[in-house]
């Protein structure tokens, strides 16, 4: 009898536990801490939330929820975290998918068995003492995400060793109320840093932020609306040489010129890059809170040095680098991804070893939420056997038509490895789905035409996302 193991119960772990309970498909739910909502849980016991105390999302709610349960109407157009948390419990209460988490559990060790199948090894979260238990699944669902394990500048910044001030990574930062008064430098132009930037500088003494590369700073809102709502209007369906030219005049109209706020002009498109969405950003560069540096050339005891020649005392550093993509459960030889890409079919199976599915690897511009749903109904029509995958061949030649697609359409940095166009990420999957059913069908009695109904009600728009028209493109 198949049995799947799904790991995590933040949003990519829930998503994946609603459509397997949904079509009853036996699993078993393993979360490390004692309670769900993975990253979007402040303070989480399981080690692995990086959510700061002022944190609210920068995207909209609408462009936030599951495809099968939306956000409260009456809630903010950006909400706090406390708010998205309160929604993934209530998303977990709906679909009653807390009798089949196990909190506190641990997962050590994921290894294909020789017999087929895989062997799963978790054991109490903190208690080195408590035994390990190793079970046996036909199919395993990696879903514990990717924003834990803090990405440091590698090779080390020079004289980072004698540095004596305070450094630390964004994942580790609460609040600003540490950094009152003092001299503080930022590492990183993505959301977090810039975020994180803008709320020190209200009280710091100075304030700096450095990039190796300048980015497009978006505001939330653009033409009164919020601007990833951009995302799903009719303009953004149109070609990239055309839509990438027409955001960044829609930028310049909106913003201005980043020369207006002291940044230096990016050498790409706003759309070769994940964006960096910050409003509290740009009121506090163009008040002079926040100094926009180069990168990091030399630490001194107190001082950093920078790639201008420039030199600042500091005596606080926050590197907002970003996040290593590691699972460490598995060998090397099972999942790596030494340089942000990962070698999976659509971002979510290896080719050549059967059973193991990951979620929450395809990063859209925004987050991920609305993807999760159909990337867990492929997943279990995949563990059901309705549908069938390519060859590992003709995956692993997919995969590296994808590499070469992506090597033309975003920077080369290990923040882009997993970057996706939405838009075209779904049509794939819907592509995949048809192609997968024909597959299907020259191996088994074929199934009934069309796609399968929604298990209930509330599956209507999940399967919608899933199953609805949409052009023909490859895989990503």
């Amino acid at each position: 009898m198949r049995r799947t193991c799904v790991i995590g119960a933040g949003p990519s772990g829930l998503a994946a536990s609603k459509v397997l309970a949904a079509r009853k498909v036996p699993f078993d739910c393993f979360e490390a801490g004692s309670q769900l909502g993975g990253l979007w849980r402040y303070g989480n016991d399981n080690g692995m939330s990086g959510v700061y105390a002022s944190l609210h999302a920068n995207i909209s709610k609408e462009s936030m929820s599951f495809s099968s349960l939306a956000m409260p109407e009456d809630g903010p157009v950006f909400p706090h975290h406390s708010k998205v948390l309160a929604y993934l419990e209530d998303y977990a209460t709906t679909f009653d998918l807390h009798r089949h988490i196990a909190f506190g559990a641990e997962v050590t060790s994921v290894r294909p068995l020789d017999e087929g199948g895989w062997e799963v090894v978790h054991r109490r979260r903190g208690d080195a003492s408590t035994q390990a238990v190793p079970r046996c699944y036909t199919d395993v669902v990696v879903a514990n995400g990717h924003h834990w394990d803090p990405r440091l500048p590698d090779p080390a910044i020079p004289g980072t060793e004698t540095f004596e001030g305070s450094a630390v990574h964004s994942h580790d930062y609460r609040s600003p109320e540490p950094y009152a008064g003092r001299r503080v430098l930022v590492i990183g132009m993505g959301n977090s840093g810039c975020e994180i930037a803008a709320e020190i500088s209200r009280t710091a003494e100075r304030t700096y932020l450095s990039a190796r590369s300048p980015a497009h700073v978006f505001p939330k809102m653009l033409l009164g609306r919020p601007a990833d709502h951009l995302v799903r209007s009719p303009p953004a369906a149109l070609p990239r040489f055309i839509k990438g030219p027409a955001m960044a005049l829609l930028l310049r109209l909106t913003r201005g010129a980043p020369a207006h706020y002291g940044l230096a002009e990016p050498a790409h498109g706003p759309l070769a890059a994940h964006p960096s969405t910050s409003d509290e950003l740009l009121v506090q560069l163009a008040r002079g809170a926040v100094t926009p540096k180069p990168g990091v050339s030399l630490f001194g005891r107190d001082t950093a040095t920078f790639t201008d020649g420039s030199r600042e005392s500091v005596d606080a550093v926050v590197y907002a680098t970003g996040y290593s993509i590691s699972f460490p459960f598995l060998s090397p030889s099972v999942f790596a991804a030494p340089s942000g890409r990962t070698e999976l079919y659509l971002r979510t199976v290896p080719p050549r070893l059967a059973g193991l599915y990951f979620m929450g690897l395809a990063q859209p511009s925004g987050v991920a939420f609305p993807l999760l749903e159909p990337q867990a109904e492929w997943i279990a029509d995949l563990i059901e056997g309705t549908v069938a995958l390519p060859t590992p061949e003709e995956m692993a030649r997919a995969i590296a038509r994808e590499r070469r697609h992506h090597a033309r359409t975003y920077v080369p940095t290990y923040r882009h490895g997993i970057e996706i166009d939405v838009r075209a990420y779904g049509k794939a999957l819907r592509r995949e789905l048809r192609a997968g059913r024909r597959r299907a069908r020259g191996a088994l009695p074929a199934p009934p035409a069309g796609p399968p109904p929604p298990r209930n009600p509330a599956d209507a728009q999940s399967a919608e996302a899933l199953h609805g028209a949409g052009s023909e493109l490859g895989s990503t």
